[in-house]
């Protein structure tokens, strides 16, 4: 034997027309719950909470223990340390006897670069000795400064002519 689909619609027609009344009755599919019925509330039993989401990147390491030794014994402590004293009148020498090679083409201009370099060059090389800064880049400046020089005079008789 069927039974007629269920119509609430005509149910409620009959209960307005005081007919008999019958129990009304919710359809639910296997995807929903039943009327009433609510959504879990917390956790089911025996599990914890979600754990929290995790962040960007690797955790951070983990702290240092104490010492394995103890105190006064192990590697002495840092002492202040001395900047090494630095020679500026050489640098000054060694870029200036550079330029005046490079430029020594350039009438005047390569011979005054070249001049102020073997100038600068030598103080800085008496001063490095006195005060025991380095005195390689002073050496580096005075030679350059004299091959400026040398080539400087070697076309001077060039600009001579020109004149």
């Amino acid at each position: 034997m069927s039974t007629p689909p269920h119509d609430s619609a005509g149910q409620d027609r009959a209960r307005q027309a005081g007919g008999e009344q019958q129990p009304r009755h919710e359809q639910t599919t296997p995807f929903m719950p039943a009327p009433g019925a609510g959504a879990p509330q917390g956790p089911p039993p025996g599990y914890g909470p979600p754990p929290p989401p995790p962040g960007y990147g690797y955790p951070p390491p983990p702290g240092y223990g104490p010492p394995l030794l103890p105190p006064g014994y192990g590697y002495p402590t840092a002492y202040p340390v001395q900047p090494a004293p630095s020679n500026g009148l050489g640098i000054a020498g060694f870029v200036t006897g550079l330029c005046g090679l490079v430029l020594f083409w350039v009438p005047f201009v390569g011979m005054v670069l070249a001049g102020v370099g073997v100038v600068l060059s030598a103080i800085g090389m008496s001063q490095g000795r006195r005060t025991g800064a380095p005195t390689g880049l002073a050496v580096a400046g005075l030679v350059l400064g004299i091959l400026g020089v040398l080539a400087f005079l070697s076309l001077m008789p060039a600009f001579a002519s020109d004149f």
